[in-house]
Order: C-alpha cells, then sequence, then structure tokens
C-alpha cells in the first residue's frame, strides 16, 4: 500500500472522527442523567458536577481511532481491538464501581431518588463507553477500507 493510500485513508478517519461527538450526543440523549424532581436546585447543580465526565474522552477516541485504522491496514485488528478492549474494560471497571457506591445517602434527598440518578448515570457512562468505542472502530476500520480502495485505484 502505498504512502498516498495511507494518507488518503487517515483523513477518512479523520473527517469521520469529527461527527464522533455528534454520534455519541444523538445516542445518549435519550438518557435522562438529572436527579428526580425532588432534589433541591444546588443538589442539582453538585449532581451536574459530578456527572459532567468529559475528562479524556474525545482524546482517548482520537487515540483510538487512528489506532485501529492502523489495526486494520496491517491487519492486525483482532489482536490489536481485542487487547485494548481488555485493558479499556479492566481501566474502567474502577470508575465503574465508584459510581455504583456513591453516596448512599445526601441530605435532603430520598435513597430512593438518589439510587435513581446513579442508575441514570451508570447508564450513560456504559453508554457512552459502548457508542464510542464502535463509532471509533467502525471510523478506523472505514479509513482502512478507504486506503485499500485508494490503493487499488492508483494501482
Amino acid at each position: 500500500m502505498s504512502l498516498w493510500s495511507v494518507i488518503f485513508g487517515l483523513l477518512v478517519t479523520l473527517g469521520l472522527g469529527l461527527g464522533a461527538r455528534r454520534y455519541i450526543e444523538w445516542a445518549t440523549r435519550s438518557l435522562a442523567l438529572e436527579l428526580p424532581p425532588t432534589a433541591s436546585d444546588e443538589h442539582r447543580r453538585r449532581w451536574r458536577e459530578l456527572t459532567d465526565g468529559g475528562e479524556g474522552g474525545a482524546a482517548i477516541g482520537w487515540l483510538e481511532r487512528f489506532m485501529f485504522f492502523g489495526a486494520f491496514v496491517t491487519e492486525a485488528a483482532p489482536l490489536v481491538i481485542g487487547s485494548w478492549l481488555a485493558f479499556k474494560v479492566a481501566s474502567k471497571w474502577k470508575a465503574w464501581t465508584d459510581i455504583t457506591t456513591a453516596p448512599k445517602q445526601v441530605e435532603g434527598i430520598s435513597e430512593l431518588d438518589l439510587a435513581i440518578g446513579r442508575r441514570r448515570w451508570a447508564s450513560h457512562v456504559l453508554t457512552t463507553f459502548l457508542v464510542g468505542t464502535a463509532y471509533n472502530i467502525l471510523a478506523g476500520m472505514a479509513g482502512a477500507a478507504a486506503a485499500r480502495s485508494f490503493s487499488t485505484l492508483i494501482g
């Protein structure tokens, strides 16, 4: 495969990467992340601070897309994707555990409402994880397919 084919594939991967945030937002739009209506405005503000969770996601997404592109171009995809998913799940496990152990009692919020909030938060984090990772795998795959097609085209 020529250098131009690889560059073309990387550009396709880059272009698809620009839509990742919108796609993840679309996928999580139906998931309520707010505390139930009985919570005070102050509790809601603090809950938003706690659940905002944008730390590092975009940077990891870009890394994943280009890593998956390289894996598909070199035909190492099963090994790279399997290893990365195992690493990602293992490293995320602690964060997921922390969500379920968030305070069980907060003055002014019923235990049930707090449990509902934690469940919503966990669903949001899991959906973002799954949708984001799947999007990045597909973007890398599409970029590699574009590189192969371009390579065939310029022959």
